[in-house]
């Protein structure tokens, strides 16, 4: 009997002793929540928002803050779209660490409690102080609701060089080699080059192994190999990044070269290799070859009467996988102005993607770029009249659109034509390097479309 009231008595003991531990676990644990939840010296903003009826996007805006400095700042990284009205006050949305009403505006000297969902200005930057539990911790933060203030679909060009002396040639190319601008130029009888990281600080060298008669105009680079020809029909490599040693190329004694027209990237179907214009028997035909020692070409198979022999623009990209080669514009073998686009995906085989309607006018010595996901043309003549438009394609050259005004160069930009235009490596920015009218211009220009440099 005694056993059982021993058991009895300890198992209500037990009974006893549970509810009590739970009530001062829960009370523990509710108790270290609450200050979690609520310290007592927390002055930080955990969210910031704006809202308005008359700017729906107003909020779809986010803010960041950054709590870091004795003044911290709230501002949105993207900007709102340009030309954004804010008319008069809009409504504020915040919460602090607090979870209090506990801001308040400190902006023209005064302090004014700023409750959620009230009205706030943000015309201008406002300064506001969020004041901890502890009524002696505070936080300060400057308000910032950034708006773009030019026009993001607009170009912008300076003028970055001028008084190039090595640009006063008749005959002068500037391309890409791992990113370095390299421009070639035929000064007299020789043959100059000139390099720079930046386009703006040039510096001279000799090239090696490049003879007098290369065709400077007709030099291309795949950004890591330059070819080039001659005026008798040879091919010139460089492979190398650092020195400018120029290898003679091999190639049929028959061959002669008469123009480059690009470099074929490689795709599933097709090994990559330069796309050129040859003469052999007499005829004009197309080439391949990936490494000058397989050649392709048909003798039987003339170049078209309208495909352009010179004063073109090229374009070498892959589209759905597969490499493609354009060129642009430019002038027949015959001599007649074109207007065409070209395309190929092996070198061989050219097929004309311009129809009758929606084309850019015959045009040599034009520049044709990839630019913010479309094909740009800018520069080159016809006759004495030079072209200002900005043309676009954007269904990889097949037609093409005027630009609105805001895309055109400046009124003291010269027109011209035979320039070089190299997009760097982000494809950000553009610059347009020499040309002429009349005669040569000693000038680099950089254009810019003006979102390409917004932070987003």
């Amino acid at each position: 009997m005694f056993g059982f009231m021993k058991a009895t008595l300890k198992n209500g003991l037990r009974l006893l002793f549970f509810p009590v531990l739970v009530s001062i676990m829960t009370s523990c644990f509710f108790s270290k929540n609450y200050e979690e939840i609520l310290p007592l010296n927390d002055a930080e903003l955990l969210y910031f928002g704006l809202y308005s009826d008359s700017v729906p996007d107003l909020k779809e805006v986010v803010f960041t803050i950054d709590h870091r400095g004795p003044v911290g700042a709230i501002y949105n990284r993207d900007s709102m779209a340009y030309q954004t009205k804010i008319k008069g006050k809009v409504m504020v949305s915040y919460i602090s660490g607090a979870d209090l009403d506990n801001v308040f505006n400190i902006t023209a000297g005064d302090s004014v409690r700023v409750l959620r969902e009230d009205s706030f200005d943000i015309s201008t930057p406002q300064t506001l102080k969020v004041i901890a539990l502890d009524g002696k911790t505070s936080k300060k933060y400057v308000v910032q609701l950034n708006i773009h203030q030019v026009d993001p679909d607009s170009t912008q060009y300076h003028q970055i060089a001028s008084g190039l002396p090595f640009l006063q040639s008749e005959d002068t190319k500037t391309v890409l080699l791992n990113d370095i601008f390299l421009t070639y130029s035929k000064i007299g009888p020789q043959v100059q080059l000139h390099s720079s990281p930046d386009a703006v600080n040039w510096t001279p060298y000799v090239p090696s192994g490049l003879p007098l008669n290369v065709v400077v105009r007709g030099i291309y680079s795949n950004r890591k190999q330059i070819f080039a020809y001659t005026d008798n029909g040879e091919l010139y490599v460089r492979n190398d990044p650092v020195s400018d040693l120029w290898v003679l190329a091999n190639k049929p004694a028959s061959v002669k070269i008469k123009s480059i027209l690009g470099y074929l990237p490689a795709s599933a179907k097709q090994n990559e290799g330069l796309c050129l214009i040859i003469e052999t028997n007499g005829i004009n035909t197309f080439a391949f070859t990936e490494d000058f020692i397989q050649w392709e070409y048909d003798d039987s198979t003339p170049v078209p009467e309208d495909f352009p022999l010179n004063n073109f623009s090229v374009h070498c990209y892959r589209l759905m996988l597969t490499g493609r080669v354009s060129v642009f514009g430019g002038i027949s073998q015959n001599g007649a102005l074109l207007n065409t686009v070209w395309s190929t995906e092996n070198g061989l085989y050219w097929a004309k993607l311009s129809g009758n309607r929606n084309l850019f006018p015959p045009l040599e010595g034009i520049n044709v770029f990839y630019y913010n996901g479309e094909f740009w043309l800018i520069n080159g003549k016809s006759g004495s009249n030079y072209n200002r438009e900005v043309y676009y394609s954007i269904d990889g050259g097949i037609t093409w659109r005027i630009k609105p005004e805001k895309f055109k160069t400046h009124d003291n930009y010269s027109l011209r034509y035979n320039a070089s235009v190299v997009v760097d490596k982000d494809n950000k920015r553009f610059f347009i390097i020499g040309g002429k009218q009349g005669t040569e211009f000693s000038d680099i220009w950089r254009g810019v479309l003006n979102k390409m440099e917004f932070d987003y």
